[in-house]
């Protein structure tokens, strides 16, 4: 694994011909969502402070907190320390993690956005790494770093997070069906967005998820534009027993990390993918192109799901029932033997720089 400090800049960030034309570094714009995480929240936003990269912006948003987090919140974003580039917006009901991310979006004036939970910190050259990956030869939608595991304390429990396959190489991801649930990034808190993926994906979706999020926008964007596993470390996860769903300790490589028992059906979030690209159609189909549209319908629901789309949305999937089966089933029979490789090999290993 080569240290984050040997990797040399990309030509975008390095470039002088761009300083000297004129060029902007691309604005990153990092949304805080916090609920009642008073212990933690000043951790994160002195995180984002520090970066060392210095094109940034930052929204705080409280859904609602009954704790004194908002009014910790309010003198750091009114302190010195902040330096103006704070913002602060409140909800006034509680809507859960991905409200939090619309709200932030709504007012998010950059480029590239950081989705960072108020209990996680960033290590200080977060931003400045996935850059270098974003502005490297593969465009992506996302990119996910792995990840330090810390406790309430802020005490080091884990070298790196479970679920992070980067396996030591920068990993590109492409090619996914979501008929069933994996994961193989770290947590929202790990990933830098394209702002234009996001709010094409969140912008205009009534459903909405109180926890997990992460899961309907990291899948959703790896289908729309793939992702890059980053291997080196630069942010930390909190695990103080109150996660949303992160909530398991430590115990070793086999547990889980997450509790199961409180993330939504996988089938809820196909169905939510499904409804927001029938919905917005017309946002769409000049992205993928009528074909590609259709064929990423094919990726993300079972028969019986498109069978549904079908009847509601017959200028999208025109003709007999019969003629669909079959273009979906030679779909499906043609991912057969992606579906049935394991993640981690799968995974093609680039460099970015």
């Amino acid at each position: 694994m080569t240290p984050a400090a040997t990797i040399p800049l990309t030509p975008a960030l390095a470039d002088s011909r761009l300083d000297r034309a004129g060029i902007e570094k691309p604005l990153v714009s990092v949304i805080v969502t916090s609920f009642n995480y008073a212990p933690y929240v000043l951790d994160c936003l002195r995180s984002v402070a520090r970066q060392a990269y210095p094109h940034w912006e930052c929204i705080v948003v409280d859904d609602c907190s009954t704790d004194d987090s908002p009014a910790l919140i309010q003198a750091f974003v009114d302190s010195p320390e902040a330096g103006g580039r704070f913002a602060f917006a409140r909800h006034e009901a509680n809507g859960g993690q991905m409200e939090g991310f619309k709200t932030g979006l709504a007012q998010a004036k950059g480029v590239f956005a950081v989705l960072l939970d108020a209990d996680d910190v960033l290590l200080e050259d977060f931003l400045e790494v996935h850059l270098h990956t974003h502005l490297g030869r593969l465009p992506v939608a996302f990119t996910s770093s792995n990840q330090y595991q810390i406790d309430g304390l802020g005490r080091i429990v884990s070298g790196e997070h479970l679920d992070h396959h980067s396996k030591g190489a920068y990993r590109y991801v492409r090619k996914t069906t979501f008929q069933r649930g994996f994961w193989i990034w770290a947590t929202a808190s790990s990933m830098m967005f394209r702002v234009e993926t996001l709010r094409l994906i969140l912008e205009n979706q009534p459903r909405s998820f109180r926890i997990c999020a992460d899961y309907y926008i990291a899948h959703f964007a790896n289908l729309i534009g793939y992702s890059l596993l980053i291997p080196t470390i630069h942010g930390c996860y909190r695990r103080h027993g109150e996660n949303n769903f992160g909530s398991n300790p430590v115990l070793g490589a086999i547990n889980s990390v997450g509790c199961m028992t409180k993330h939504p059906p996988h089938a809820e979030f196909r169905q939510a993918i499904i409804d927001h690209m029938l919905g917005n159609k017309a946002r769409f189909k000049p992205i993928l192109g009528r074909k590609d549209f259709v064929t990423m319908l094919f990726r993300v629901g079972t028969w019986e799901e498109i069978r549904e789309a079908a009847r509601k949305h017959p200028d999208v999937l025109p003709g007999p029932e019969w003629k669909l089966r079959l273009r979906y089933w030679l779909f499906r029979l043609s991912r057969l033997k992606l579906n049935r490789t394991p993640w981690p090999q799968r995974l093609e290993a680039v460099d970015p720089s």
